[in-house]
């Protein structure tokens, strides 16, 4: 093989790697969001004292961003939390662990209020890897179960900011 032919071969080789290997996705330094995180939850509940009961479990879905694309859209979230109920008032805490499609994680905690009706809290981020890794911000949701099922769906509304 001559100069020509070993240059053209190293050129296909090389174009081959580069359509084989998959682009990892880049997320904006910083930026704002509203999403929205269908959920599914799993647990148990005891039950205390008369009017108090304790839920421990794990709240797992999807969560789309509201733009259609970008921050944190299509990645898997996985929340094990708790929600005490004590005479009517709950009050719920958990974090979460949110994968993206190229195995990128972001980690979070959250609080919340009342969720029987609609829980109304904030979480913040707290750290992440690859891509996420070093992120800060703060951020609002309000949880939604749907009646008579263990199904449900939060709105995410918040920012992040990468080092």
């Amino acid at each position: 093989m001559d100069s020509k032919g070993v240059v053209g071969a190293l050129i296909t080789l090389a174009l081959i790697v580069a359509l084989w290997i998959p682009a990892t996705a880049q997320v904006a330094k910083q930026g704002t969001y509203t999403s929205h995180f269908g959920w599914y939850s799993i647990g148990k509940t005891f039950e205390f004292e008369k009017d108090h009961t304790l839920f421990q479990g794990e709240f797992n879905g999807t969560n789309f961003n509201d733009a259609g694309e970008g921050f944190l859209h299509h990645t898997s979230v996985m929340c094990p939390g708790m929600i005490d109920t004590n005479k009517g008032i709950g009050n719920a805490s958990g974090t979460c662990l949110i994968t993206d499609k190229d195995g990128d994680k972001v980690f979070l905690v959250w609080t919340c209020k009342n969720p029987g009706s609609g829980c109304q809290g904030t979480f913040q981020w707290t750290g992440g890897t690859g891509k996420y890794s070093g992120i800060t911000g703060n951020n609002t949701f309000t949880g939604f179960p749907l009646p008579s099922s263990a199904s449900g769906y939060s709105v995410w509304k918040g920012d992040w900011k990468l080092p």
